[in-house]
Order: structure tokens, then C-alpha cells, then sequence
């Protein structure tokens, strides 16, 4: 028996554990051409090792995004302030549904991530790692040194929601900012640690799948999620 420790998992077939929350994220269209190469090369890789020994689970390939900036979620809820906990655990609870209260996405709607109309940031793959043992991700880096200035603005704005947001609810995401697309958890942390040898192999076979495909990140949404598959519902 494997024993499970990742919150993001339940089972192996794989089944994915309710976790509630809301992100900005870029939502590429399903025929982008560089996802359909991502998708391609880790279909070659669905009996490797990193699967089959180190129970790496994939997310589905539909799911595939980039998030720029973490909102509250289920695991931080322990972090807001406690005159708003409650709130935001009812609308956790109530499946984030529309209309999002105005009081409490007033800075998430009036930041420029979302008021931008278009990022036009065009990246590549730059490499697959293993992220602390909990997930595989493809990272991915800009084209050029004009995609780079974007790319630092935006890191500019999601500073600038991350202070007025976490003054009112006391939640902030990492201060550091990678753009990547979450590729699937691990089972357990100890499995993860000894996958070195085939985390690189699949760093190799994706990158080399992806060559020559640019991913182009335009518009973010606000999206909520009940767990790591259901990205989706935006207010744009």
C-alpha cells in the first residue's frame, strides 16, 4: 500500500481531495499549440517510472493553466484575520459561487492584473522540476527581454494586490513569482526525493517536445476551484 500524505490527493486511480479557492489565472485556449506539444510528450512518458515507481499523478491535460496570484483557499484560511474568517470560510463553503462579494474582491477587482487587457506574455519551457517534493511543474521563461519587462510589471502588480490584500484579510501568497503549469502531485514527499534521475529524464523529453512552442498568457481571470481539476469559473 502507497501510503498517501499529498492533501492535494485521495486516491491513485488518481482522485483529487476538495480543496476550495480562488486565483488569478491565465486560462490558455485547449488547441494552444504549445500545450497540445506538452500534452503530446507527456503521453510518451505515461508508463515512465516517474508514474509507475515514484506515483507521480498527472493532472488532467484540460485543467492546464498558470496562475499568477494566489488568493484564499482552504489551507490559508487559518491565516485571515479573524473579523473576516468566518466570511470567507461561508464563501469557500458555498462553492464560490457568482456574484463574488463586492466587499470582500474589491482589491482583487481593481488591480491592474485583471484590468489589463492583455499581458501578451509569450513564454517557452525553461525546465521541469520537482517542486519541494509535492509537485512537478514545467517552469517557463520569456522569449525576450521585452517579454521579461512584462513579466516584471506583472510581478510589480501582483506585489501591489499582495500589500493591499493582505492589510485587509491578513493572506498573502510566496513573494516570489515563477509563471509554470502544474503538471500532477506526488503521492508522498519520500517517493518524491528519490525521483531525481527520472524528474531529469522527463526535463530532457519535455523540453525537447515543446521546442520551438511559444505559450502566449494574455488575459487573467478570477478563477475559483473545489479541487486541482475544476479550474474555471472567471469573472473577467
Amino acid at each position: 500500500m502507497i501510503p498517501i500524505t499529498n492533501p492535494k490527493l485521495a486516491g491513485l486511480e488518481p482522485r483529487w481531495a476538495p480543496f476550495r479557492g480562488f486565483s488569478l489565472v491565465f486560462d490558455p485556449p485547449e488547441d494552444d499549440a504549445f500545450l497540445g506539444a506538452l500534452r503530446a510528450g507527456l503521453a510518451e512518458l505515461e508508463n515512465d517510472a516517474l508514474i509507475a515507481r515514484f506515483y507521480l499523478r498527472l493532472l488532467p491535460a484540460a485543467s492546464f493553466h498558470v496562475t499568477a496570484w494566489d488568493g484564499v483557499n482552504e489551507a490559508k484560511l487559518a491565516e485571515v484575520a479573524p473579523e473576516f474568517r468566518a466570511t470567507w470560510e461561508r464563501f469557500l463553503q458555498a462553492g464560490a459561487a457568482k456574484p463574488f462579494p463586492e466587499d470582500l474582491f474589491r482589491d482583487v477587482q481593481a488591480s491592474e492584473l485583471l484590468t489589463c487587457p492583455d499581458w501578451d506574455l509569450r513564454l517557452r519551457c525553461g525546465r521541469i522540476e520537482n517542486w519541494s517534493n509535492v509537485s512537478l511543474v514545467a517552469h517557463l521563461e520569456p522569449v525576450d527581454d521585452a517579454v521579461g519587462a512584462s513579466l516584471e510589471r506583472l510581478r510589480a502588480a501582483r506585489d501591489a494586490l499582495s500589500e493591499a490584500f493582505g492589510r485587509r484579510f491578513g493572506v498573502r501568497p510566496h513573494p516570489d513569482y515563477e509563471p509554470h503549469v502544474t503538471l500532477g502531485y506526488f503521492a508522498n514527499g519520500d517517493l518524491a526525493a528519490r525521483s531525481a534521475t527520472a524528474v531529469a529524464r522527463w526535463d530532457a523529453a519535455l523540453r525537447s517536445a515543446t521546442a520551438g512552442h511559444v505559450l502566449t498568457l494574455r488575459r487573467l481571470h478570477l478563477s475559483v476551484f473545489a479541487d486541482m481539476t475544476s479550474f474555471g469559473a472567471d469573472l473577467a
